[in-house]
């Protein structure tokens, strides 16, 4: 019986996987070659030399953790639904590859300047939100959506493994924590009561 072939996208999630499960090691060439059963020579039948499929590990992971959560988004919607959705889209990803990713960041440049794209992309995203839910200026908007980044990254720090429901509780919190300070709508609420 014939093995079926290893394509590049295979090598790719399979340094995905690797990456998450088990970090930054599980993705040295020889520790990929040996996960995947296969030698080097079909390494690099698909990848000009090591970094060339680090590199490719993080474009995946830019489109999948960063470009296909902001796809979600609606136009047709509310501001505040697409935050919501926004929100349910990021609690879909990887969190564990989330940290193998900055890791491997710290180790290699091209991968770093990803991850920092990743980075301008989605706080982008959370501003342009907070300029149209909130009608904030382009400065404070850029303050806030920097703020809630910087939480959604300290969670992932102290709890990758965090579950689901503990991340819906989260992030229900931090929805109605930032409604009652910008919404003024919800001002008004509140003082009528």
């Amino acid at each position: 019986m014939n093995k079926r072939r290893f394509s590049r996208e295979d090598w790719i999630a399979l340094g995905l996987a690797e990456l998450s499960a088990r970090g930054c090691d599980a993705v040295k060439l020889e520790a990929i070659c040996k996960a995947a059963s296969l030698t080097r020579g079909s390494f690099y039948h698909h990848f000009q030399d090591h970094e060339t499929f680090l590199t490719g590990l993080a474009q995946h992971w830019m489109k999948t953790q960063t470009e296909d959560v902001a796809a979600v988004l609606d136009a047709e919607t509310s501001a505040r639904d697409q935050s919501l959705a926004l929100t349910r889209a990021a609690m879909q990803i990887d969190y564990r590859l989330e940290l193998g990713m900055r890791e491997l960041g710290r180790r290699l440049a091209d991968v770093d300047r990803i991850i920092r794209q990743a980075d301008a992309m989605r706080l982008q995203v959370l501003s342009q939100l907070y300029v149209e839910r909130f009608d904030l200026d382009p400065a404070a908007a850029e303050q806030f959506a920097y703020l809630e980044y910087a939480t959604f990254s300290g969670i992932i720090l102290l709890d990758p493994d965090m579950t689901p429901d503990r991340q819906q509780v989260l992030a229900d919190l931090f929805e109605t924590t930032i409604a009652r300070a910008l919404d003024p709508s919800t001002h008004l609420a509140t003082k009528a009561q």
